[in-house]
């Protein structure tokens, strides 16, 4: 028996010539059809579903013969453990259990299910063994090949983080927060003027004013107390009732009255500063002031808000007639009809319009911004922590940034914070994903789990560690990161769009693309649509994503190859290997390309 299995493997041609009993089924047996339904098996969700199916031919299964077909996976040439289910055909008169095959008409059969998917599945050939057993014989066919490798384009998915103080929809390297508040403190002056003029004349009635003169007064000696001078606010009005054209240019001299003034005023400081403190005046360097100037015209809000707090009685009268007319010229003659009549809109209402208005707005705190940023690098320990983190956030600069964060980490007073070892790892995570170098992994990796160490159960520590493990390839505990930061009691993190890429992992293509929002022009939003074969939708999706990456031009040549456009498919697989030399190896294993891998331009690219 033993001799007659070797007989059987050797070829079809010794089987007829010993005259195996199973007469014609062996040289008949190509005639046989078997295949997948869809030979492009793919990995969905660690699954790979199929559907096998066959034609036996009329007078081919002998009626007491039993035939078993096992698709199979082979690997390198050699068979792994069968994922197939086993398909057993019986012939007409067999009692053993099977699909029944009649003799004389032949029959099909299809058996759809599904295995678990692999590493190396990528490279296997999908063959379909048979044998075939009739009484105490048994033969065993040539294998048919029914396809090759099972395409794992749903592993493709790929985190871009990017660094930033906000969450939002995306992968986002999370700063902590510096809770730094600036804090402000203004004064107030206001110079009143005579009609149609702009010449400052404090011997005006409202100048002269006490709760006027006050408020001069108190400005000064605000001025006086040496704050940080953030801005001064100058602001140039004018009274409604004259022309419009006249009205602007009035305002605007005035705003420039206040300012003089306002310089003559810190002049005047600087010099009295000075005197007490001993310092030559050419010693002394003068802050450079930013101002905010505003020459507002006509101050028609501030007539309204006069009218109707005063006492004139025909005051909503007045409004009526002014505010119902179609034009600020007719309104401004409506005014000057009135002054005539009703004598207090003259005296009372419009004066205190003809005006410029100086707010100084200082900083509370002990230094300004440029200040901060000074001292964080010649003199931290002048800084407290927040203004340390504060100033971090004011450069763009990651080095400096890193700088700062590291002296921080340095100082053994600030240790029991957490964030500056946050924002250092994030960092260095940034510089991994830019630079591919290891060491810098690492040490994000260190720096972030210091931080976790000082502060568990924090959302933004969790969420920057989640984006570490999947960049390390740690995928299991990447979801596990980030599933807890968006359950952390502490600034916990929305990961909606972070964890829809798990379910393209999980075959689950719609959540996907639900959870993620259907992010315009994004990488992992195109991968979703590509694998549920909207391949119009996926290729708007990846043409519009900006300084497209080695994944982006890949995931394109995966498009191109799917929709039958070789020259795409080319040009795209050309880029992605020019950005990223490991995507070579990458490429010649991968199925989505088996039907150009044997052309010429495409053994030119990957050689």
């Amino acid at each position: 028996m033993k001799n007659f299995k070797l007989l059987c493997l050797l070829s079809l041609t010794a089987l007829v010539l010993f005259g195996c009993g199973f007469g014609k089924m062996v040289p008949r047996y190509p005639e046989i059809s078997v295949s997948l339904e869809n030979p492009d098996l793919e990995n969905k969700g660690g699954k790979v579903e199929y559907t096998v199916k066959g034609t036996i031919p009329p007078k081919y299964l002998k009626k007491k013969a039993t035939m078993t077909v096992e698709p199979t996976v082979k690997i390198g040439g050699e068979n792994v453990m069968p994922p197939f289910a086993t398909i057993k055909l019986v012939g007409e008169k067999s009692k053993e259990a099977g699909i029944k095959i009649p003799y004389k008409t032949g029959g099909n059969f299809t058996k759809s299910g599904s295995f678990d998917f692999k590493d190396g599945y990528e490279e296997a050939q999908i063959v379909a063994l048979a044998n075939a057993s009739l009484k105490k014989e048994i033969c065993i066919f040539p294998e048919k090949i029914l396809g090759e490798g099972i395409s794992n384009t749903s592993s493709l998915i790929g985190m871009s983080p990017v660094l930033s103080d906000n969450s939002g929809s995306g992968t986002i390297l999370l700063y902590a927060p510096h809770n730094y508040k600036p804090e402000f403190v203004t004064d107030t002056a206001i110079i009143y003027f005579e009609v149609n003029s702009s010449v400052l004349n404090w011997n005006l009635k409202l100048n002269k004013d006490a709760k006027a003169k006050e408020e001069i007064k108190k400005f000064v000696e605000f001025l006086g107390q040496g704050r940080k001078i953030d801005k001064v606010i100058v602001v140039g009005w004018a009274s409604p009732e004259g022309e419009e054209s006249k009205n602007q240019g009035l305002s605007e001299r005035r705003f420039e009255q206040g300012k003089k003034w306002f310089n003559e005023q810190y002049d005047k400081y600087i010099k009295d500063y000075c005197k007490a403190n001993k310092i030559k005046m050419k010693d002394f360097q003068k802050p450079e002031l930013v101002f905010e100037n505003h020459a507002n015209g006509e101050d028609w809000t501030g007539f309204e808000v006069a009218v109707e707090n005063s006492n004139i009685p025909e005051k909503n009268k007045i409004l009526n007639v002014v505010l119902s007319q179609t034009s600020n010229e007719m309104r401004e003659q409506k005014i000057r009809e009135m002054i005539d009549i009703y004598k207090e809109i003259a005296d009372v209402i419009l004066p205190p319009l003809r005006r410029a208005v100086v707010t100084m707005v200082c900083n509370k705190n002990n230094y300004n911004d440029q200040q901060i940023m000074e001292l964080a690098t010649t003199d931290p320990s002048q800084l407290s922590l927040n203004e340390r983190l504060y100033a971090a956030s004011l450069t763009k600069d990651l080095g400096g940034k890193a700088n700062i964060y590291a002296a921080i980490i340095k100082d053994a007073n600030l240790q029991g914070d957490w964030r500056a070892y946050n924002n250092l790892g994030i960092i260095r995570l940034n510089d991994y994903y830019t630079t591919n170098n290891n060491a810098y992994l690492k040490e994000a990796k260190d720096d972030l789990n210091k931080a976790n160490a000082v502060s568990p159960n924090n959302g933004t520590i969790l969420n920057n560690l989640a984006i570490a493990e999947f960049l390390s390839g740690n995928y299991d505990a990447a979801k596990a990161s980030l599933q807890a930061s968006q359950s952390a009691k502490l600034n916990p993190v929305n990961e909606s769009y972070n964890l829809g890429m798990f379910k393209i992992l999980e075959g689950d293509y719609a959540s996907a693309l639900q959870m993620m929002n259907n992010k315009k022009c994004d990488y992992n939003v195109a991968l979703a649509q590509l694998l549920q074969k909207n391949y119009t939708v996926a290729k708007a999706t990846l043409d519009c994503i900006p300084d497209a990456n080695a994944k982006v031009y890949y995931l394109q040549a995966v498009l191109a190859a799917r929709t039958a456009n070789e020259s795409n498919l080319y040009s795209n697989l050309r880029q992605a290997i020019s950005k990223d030399a490991k995507l070579k190896a990458k490429a010649k294993r991968d199925p989505e390309f088996k039907k150009y891998r044997n052309t010429n331009e495409f053994q030119s690219i990957i050689k």
